[in-house]
C-alpha cells in the first residue's frame, strides 16, 4: 500500500534516481540534501510503497505563500492519481490559522509539460503569466497560482 510521509535523509538514495528520471535539468544530490536537512522553510514528502520511494513533493512555505519546487512520480507509478494525492496532502498540511496562514500556492512548470499543467489546473491553479526562457535550456515556464 502506498502512503505519504515526510522525507528523511535515508530516502535520498531512492529520491535521486527519480529526480534524474523525471527532470530535464535534475537537481544535484547536494541540492536535494540541503532541502532535506538544512532549508528551514522547506517541506519534503515522499510516496512510500512498502519501503520504496516512488515519488516526492518538495515545497517551501514563506510568510503567506507556499511554492512548489518539485513534484515527481516514477514512470512505473504514473497515471494512478499519486501526484494528485501528494498535492492534496500538501494542501491539508498548509497552515490555515494563526500568523502563518498560507493564502496562495505558486509554481513554475515547463510550458511543454502539458500533463503537469493539467494536474495543476485540476487542483485549482490558474495560469498567471509565461516566464520567457526561464529554464537553462531556454524553454519558457508557465507561472501558476492557487488561492487558498
Amino acid at each position: 500500500m502506498i502512503s505519504i510521509r515526510k522525507a528523511e535523509l535515508k530516502d535520498l538514495e531512492m529520491i535521486l534516481p527519480i529526480e534524474n528520471e523525471c527532470f530535464i535539468s535534475p537537481w544535484k544530490e547536494s541540492d536535494l540534501k540541503y532541502e532535506l536537512t538544512e532549508n528551514p522553510v522547506n517541506k519534503f514528502y515522499v510516496l512510500d510503497d512498502e519501503g520504496k520511494v516512488v515519488g516526492f513533493l518538495n515545497f517551501m512555505i514563506t510568510f503567506n505563500s507556499a511554492t512548489i519546487s518539485q513534484i515527481a512520480v516514477t514512470k512505473l507509478y504514473r497515471h494512478q492519481g499519486l501526484a494528485l494525492k501528494l498535492m492534496e496532502q500538501m494542501f491539508l498540511d498548509l497552515p490555515k490559522d494563526g500568523d502563518e496562514v498560507v493564502e496562495f500556492v505558486t509554481l513554475e512548470v515547463r510550458k511543454s509539460n502539458v500533463a503537469a499543467i493539467s494536474l495543476y489546473k485540476k487542483c485549482g491553479f490558474e495560469i498567471i503569466v509565461d516566464k520567457k526562457a526561464y529554464y537553462p535550456d531556454g524553454e519558457d515556464a508557465v507561472y501558476m497560482v492557487k488561492r487558498m
